[in-house]
């Protein structure tokens, strides 16, 4: 029944007098942000105007318009507005976005349309929660798209293992845009469809039955047929068909702001170091792993993954992990010891060449970024894990071996110092995307 939300080519027009000389300007919408129609369909504009001012003769030539389905056609481009078209509906109600884009510069409006059928089930939800994942690693490559896990309830969700009496939609979707630097975790803007091939590609929600479902306030879940799921600034719709075949309309009426777990986890402690005074690290004849992931974070920037073992063979001792941050210009993976450098701690606000991401433990306690941690025989104590939050680290090649010098602090405000000395034994490009 949903068919006609499936993602198609999009139809992306501009202005017919675009040239190449023209300089981008920054745009915002001045029309309402969602629109509304009915089965009929018909008519719509978006009005926007120039944060900086360009002349009347440059300012279409530099914007274009998006539409991502078939029932939405952008019709012409003005100095001024978007002219679309929303075509008749035989089917359930539908949405999706329209993207208008100014050079880097862009926004999306949502368009809602009514169905000659009315949903079975139309939730209200109260809550968002989740997590941001990254990037995945699908078939040995990198995924396409930057990975978000969503609930929309009508409870505070407890967790991703955590059930609470509470009524939950859950999405796993995939978008075109990473949040590791964002002060806040928004959802990024655009229409999401169910996925059954789980490509992995942006704009697409992995149909996965442990990926995507509903879970009912008695404990059951159902996993879904086909759904769209469209984020506009000012909230969250999804047209959902379960394998029951019952449609299900989901509205959250707010900015899509993932909240926090209300249940604790490992992440929720705070500090999540146990230590009191300096940890000291003292390895030499360790062993090292190098992954080079390409644009992990979605910031144009490469991305080295290092993990290290003091005793590879029982996977024991001291186990430590970074996320290296380096310029585009140092080679990529045809540039193998690329990650040789010395690195500060990542600010958002400037420049990322050469720093890291500081450590987090990420919802369901899985370590990222930079972190000191003690294993044995390849299980973690938690009671030996930090963070590292602060400081420099060194990577160095010296008579052969690569060594790493910390010289950073954990969670708790501890100092950690010391150097980790080994061999790259195993390195690998994790940077191909997978198409």
């Amino acid at each position: 029944m949903l068919g006609l939300f499936a993602l198609v080519a999009c139809e992306k027009k501009v202005a017919e007098d675009v040239k190449d000389d023209v300089p981008a300007g920054k745009i915002t919408l001045t029309s309402n942000a969602v629109m509304k129609f009915g089965v009929e369909g018909g008519q719509g504009e978006i009005l926007f105007d120039f944060v900086e001012q360009a002349t009347e003769a440059s300012r279409a030539r530099v914007v274009e318009a998006i539409a991502v389905v078939k029932w939405i056609a952008v019709e012409e481009i003005t100095s001024e507005k978007v002219l679309f078209s929303v075509s008749p509906n035989a089917g359930e109600a539908r949405n999706s976005t329209i993207k208008v884009s100014c050079g880097v510069d862009s926004f999306q409006v949502m368009v809602m349309q009514d169905g000659t059928a009315a949903a079975d089930v139309t939730f209200e939800a109260t809550h968002v929660a989740g997590t941001y994942y990254g990037k995945f690693l699908v078939d040995g490559g990198q995924t396409e798209g930057f990975n978000y896990f969503i609930i929309l309830s009508d409870m505070q969700p407890a967790g991703i293992n955590e059930f609470n009496y509470a009524t939950e939609y859950r999405f796993d979707i995939y978008a075109d845009e990473g949040a590791e630097f964002s002060k806040e975790l928004r959802i990024p803007l655009g229409t999401y469809t169910l996925d059954h091939s789980r490509s992995s590609r942006a704009g697409t929600i992995d149909a996965y039955k442990d990926c995507t479902y509903l879970i009912s306030s008695n404990g059951t879940t159902e996993s879904f047929s086909s759904c769209t799921l469209v984020v506009s600034e000012t909230g969250i719709v999804a047209d959902i068909v379960l394998k029951s075949g019952e449609v299900h309309r989901v509205i959250y009426n707010d900015a899509p702001i993932i909240g926090d777990y209300s249940k604790d986890t490992y992440a929720d402690v705070c500090p999540v170091s146990q230590y009191t005074d300096t940890l000291h690290i003292d390895v030499t004849g360790g062993f090292m792993y190098a992954y080079y992931r390409g644009d992990w974070f979605g910031t144009g920037h490469d991305v080295w993954f290092m993990h290290m073992i003091e005793d590879k063979t029982t996977f024991s001792g001291v186990y430590l992990i970074f996320n290296f941050i380096v310029p585009k210009t140092v080679g990529g993976f045809d540039n193998q010891e690329g990650y040789l450098g010395e690195y500060k701690l990542s600010n958002p606000d400037e420049s990322l060449d050469w720093t890291f991401p500081a450590g987090r433990l990420r919802d369901d306690s899985q370590q990222l970024n930079a972190y000191y941690m003690e294993c044995a025989s390849g299980m973690i104590d938690m009671s030996k894990a930090a963070p590292i939050k602060d400081g420099t680290i060194k990577v160095e090649k010296i008579d052969g071996n690569v060594v790493i010098t910390v010289d950073g602090k954990d969670d708790a405000g501890n100092d950690i110092k010391g150097t980790f000395s080994g061999v790259v034994g195993i390195i690998e490009n994790q940077g191909v995307v997978v198409k």
